[in-house]
């Protein structure tokens, strides 16, 4: 063989990591499974009704239930879409690319419906944890409070 026809079958090779639809099927299985298992109602239910953003998620920050959206944003961001430059793709993500193609409408409707599932998880430990947790309002804390303190002063006037 001489250099030109080494030349000549370089460029006719794919790069490793190309887009590949086999490729999807393992990153998905994987990244599933943890999404899954990380917001299983196993999980979730241990959490406090302000960290799964039932009650002023604002003050403690994130939520779970945006870190939920937030995790299924970027899984669905790991996937060219038809449209992309895959060059510009394998050079921005570096070392965490790994040749995905474009999702079909089957992967897609399977992330969809995890993301469905771990909704369904978060909002039944949400409610069991506002139950458990018994938060009550501003207002009927104070009542309470003046109950306490009005039964504290007649103890101390017996």
């Amino acid at each position: 063989m001489s250099a030109d026809n080494d030349g000549i079958n370089l460029s006719d090779q794919q790069l490793p990591n190309e887009p590949d639809p086999s490729n999807n099927e393992g990153f998905l299985q994987e990244r599933l499974e943890t999404l899954r298992e990380r917001y299983s109602y196993e999980r979730l239910s241990d959490l406090s009704a302000r960290r799964l953003g039932a009650v002023d998620p604002d003050e403690e920050g994130n939520s779970e239930r945006d870190f939920l959206h937030q995790d299924f944003r970027q899984l669905y961001e790991r996937f060219p879409n038809e449209n992309s430059d895959l060059k510009w793709r394998r050079w921005s993500l570096g070392d965490d690319y790994r040749g995905l193609a474009p999702l079909t409408r089957e992967q897609k409707q399977r992330i969809h419906d995890c993301h469905h599932a771990c909704s369904r998880n978060l909002d039944r430990a949400r409610q069991d944890a506002l139950e458990r947790e018994d938060f009550a309002g501003p207002i009927s804390r104070f009542g309470s409070w003046l109950i306490d303190f009005a039964d504290a002063a007649t103890l101390c006037w017996d």
